[in-house]
């Protein structure tokens, strides 16, 4: 008779079993998880993630009448992502597929199926030519030496290195020979014996582009003679700027050949509308759209965005595998720049800033116009400049390529320089109203107040103050002006006394940078006017180094009744879709000078362009537009030599010009460096002037402005269009 298990018997045994199983399954997830995780690595290979870029649209610049001044150009770009093309199961996928169609049972096979099981043969074959047996001691003796979160090097320890490097090569070389005849007519510069020069290129070098041996060359030395090594770029840009049609049809011949981790992307290319325009307060992009000067470069952070991608995962053989954790970043879009910048007004001052250097053969030169009551940067133009698509450069003498004109000492001409923001001259005449402004806003002398012009020396053994060839005698301030004597300023600026005229140095922003979203080379430099000699002769412009722009804003300050403005550039960011991100709104620093004391200084500046009443002509006859009451200060100074003293016959001139006076509506600051008039002396009213005049009067047609005396303005008109015709 058989005996029965007890049901308790039988529960226990089942229990035994479960228990028993599950320590089995732990210790082997255990192996699995932390003892032999590595060893995954291969099979992590499998289904590799990759990113495609969306590139976001940079903001666009625009005046402040909505010109475009800036585009983006779709293209697209040719990478390659050095990390898969250095993961042996990806690049097996090319070298089978290519041994696969030189196999001559290739063209007898008419079946996919059939061809694709042929790449699997030749795929396998490639892999355990490769793949090294290890035990796990010796795998955990080369593991010593890599570091353990580095899952790419954990899994390249499954195979042999030389041959893993020697299939490395043989992809390079597919790829080249598949993407080189689309990329045949493009150049690169290259180092050649000490060298660079331009050529077109070539399959080696787009193996060299992706293999960076150069570079890995370096490292094994920097590496033994223990100095830093170089980095190895695993994202390569081997194109940029492909059309379209190209793009695709790269595209389609790596997918034919097999070939991944090349890819072609959407990118964007920064275009100028009027590139040979206004570079200096643009800037430019560099390759990676990177703003490198201008407003580019301030405004990088806004103009930017953020790219968005399109993450998805593929299996070694190409095939995306729908996956619930793809990810899609869409992209932000950068914000828009609406400037100060008239369009209008840049064009002209451009084109007679570039007349006048010509005519009075010039070195360098600027203009700036300035909206008196908000501060606003109207027009800025610099000579030299550049194109800011070809890099070029842009003189007053047309465009010429960049490293082909040089200086007086041998250096290269670029244009990068910014005159009217980064330059620092001796501004000359134009620095005296600093004086008067001190003297008249501090009560020490009144604008009809009379002073001494006569020659005269402060200081033991220092050089006589003098108007030659003129003398004067007593005039009163405003005249001071008109005639600008040396003499006469110093005389009111030593009247004002130093620690007041400090004061207004501060007040009128030149003790500080100008203020300007733009490089402007910091504050003026003015010599110590504790020092009478020093003082006397600050007064009239000299020992003192100022900025276009901060003259500039000194004269947009008496136009604005006293009050300075903080220089205005941007009007407006917007974002894409044309909301307000920043009003960015007109800036108001302080007061400078009472009102009574602007009026005063402007009635003054009137006095200058004026051809009669007391003591004769102004120094500015030839800013004069007949109808509109015009003023302004000109300003001659003499360039200092390298090593001290001033040269005999090197100047630097100016006009700083308000129109019209009575009520300001632009000041137009112009400075030419080294002109060279032909049969007489440089000087700001014979130079400068008639190059405000003639950038003015067409100002006032685009701007409509009202003439004060219409019958006079009209007539004018009439006798320049009988001129005109004359001369046809």
């Amino acid at each position: 008779m058989k005996t029965k298990v007890p049901f308790a018997g039988r529960t226990l045994f089942l229990a035994c079993l479960v228990i028993t199983g599950s320590c089995i399954v732990a210790a082997k997830l255990v192996e699995l998880q932390i003892v032999d995780s590595r060893d995954r690595g291969s099979i992590a290979a499998e289904q590799l993630i990759e990113k495609e870029r969306i590139p976001a649209q940079r903001g666009i610049i625009m005046d402040r009448n909505e010109e475009l001044l800036t585009n983006n150009i779709q293209n697209a770009e040719l990478v390659a992502d050095r990390y898969h093309l250095r993961e042996i199961t990806v690049v097996v996928d090319g070298l089978a597929y290519n041994q696969a169609i030189h196999d001559e049972k290739w063209d007898k096979l008419t079946d996919p199926k059939e061809r694709r099981k042929l790449i699997l043969k030749y795929r396998a074959k490639l892999l355990d030519n490769a793949k090294l047996e290890l035990t796990k001691e010796e795998k955990e003796k080369l593991r010593q030496s890599i570091d353990p979160r580095d899952a790419r090097a954990n899994r390249l320890l499954n195979y042999d290195k030389e041959i893993s490097e020697q299939y490395f090569h043989l992809h390079d070389t597919l790829v080249a020979r598949v993407i080189h005849p689309f990329l045949r007519n493009r150049k690169i510069k290259v180092e050649e014996n000490g060298q660079t020069i331009e050529r077109f290129i070539t399959e080696g070098d787009i193996i060299e582009m992706i293999a960076q041996t150069a570079t890995q060359k370096h490292n094994a030395e920097a590496e033994a003679k223990g100095l830093p090594r170089r980095s190895i770029r695993n994202k390569i840009v081997l194109a940029k700027g492909l059309d379209f049609d190209v793009a695709h049809k790269i595209k389609d011949a790596l997918e034919g050949a097999r070939l991944r981790g090349v890819v072609v992307q959407a990118a964007l290319r920064r275009s100028y509308v009027t590139p040979h325009m206004l570079c200096h307060v643009l800037g430019y992009v560099n390759h990676e759209n990177v703003g490198m000067s201008g407003v580019e470069s301030q405004f990088h952070n806004h103009l930017a965005g953020m790219d968005g991608f399109r993450e998805y995962r593929h299996n070694a053989r190409g095939q995306v595998l729908p996956n619930t954790n793809d990810i899609y970043m869409p992209p932000t879009h950068g914000l828009n720049l609406r400037l100060t910048i008239d369009m209008r007004l840049q064009t002209i001052v451009e084109q007679e800033l570039d007349a006048g250097m010509k005519q009075f053969r010039a070195k360098r030169g600027c203009m700036i116009v300035v909206e008196p009551k908000t501060g606003d940067i109207l027009a800025m133009v610099s000579r030299p400049a550049f194109n800011l698509q070809s890099k070029k450069l842009i003189t007053h003498l047309g465009e010429f390529p960049r490293g082909t004109v040089k200086e007086d000492d041998g250096s290269t001409v670029t244009g990068d320089f910014n005159f009217a923001c980064q330059a620092r001259y001796e501004p000359g005449s134009t620095f005296k109203v600093l004086g008067v402004t001190t003297a008249v806003d501090t009560g020490t002398l009144a604008i009809t107040n009379s002073v001494n012009c006569a020659p005269y020396s402060v200081g033991y053994g220092s050089k006589i103050i003098n108007d030659y060839p003129a003398v004067y005698g007593w005039m009163p301030l405003w005249a001071v002006l008109k005639k600008s004597s040396n003499p006469g300023a110093s005389r009111i600026a030593a009247a004002a006394k130093w620690e007041n005229f400090k004061v207004y140095l501060e007040r009128f922003g030149l003790t500080k940078s100008a203020g300007i979203d733009l490089p402007s080379g910091g504050k003026c430099q003015v010599a110590d006017g504790e020092n009478v000699v020093n003082y006397s002769r600050i007064a009239y412009g000299y020992s003192v180094s100022v900025s276009p722009l901060h003259m500039a804003m000194v004269y947009a300050t008496i136009a604005n009744g006293g009050v300075r403005m903080r220089p205005r550039l941007i009007d407006k960011i917007i974002r894409p879709d044309g909301t307000i991100y920043d009003e960015c709104p007109p800036q108001e620093v302080c007061r400078v000078m009472k009102p009574s004391t602007a009026r005063d200084l402007c009635w003054a500046l009137e006095t200058v362009t004026q051809t009669k009443g007391d003591f004769g002509r102004g120094t500015a006859t030839a800013a004069i537009i007949p109808g509109f009451r015009i003023g302004g200060k000109t300003g001659t100074a003499k360039k200092v030599k390298i090593g001290g003293g001033y040269t005999e016959n090197l100047y630097t001139v100016s006009f700083a010009g308000v129109l019209p006076i009575n009520d300001p509506r632009l000041v137009v600051m112009t400075v030419i460096d080294e002109p060279h008039p032909i049969g007489r002396q440089p000087s700001g009213g014979g130079v400068a002037a008639p190059i405000f005049k003639a950038a003015a009067e067409r100002m006032i047609n685009v701007l409509n402005l009202t003439p004060n005396d219409p019958e006079a303005y009209e007539k004018h008109l009439t006798s320049k269009k009988e001129e005109a015709n004359s001369k046809k």
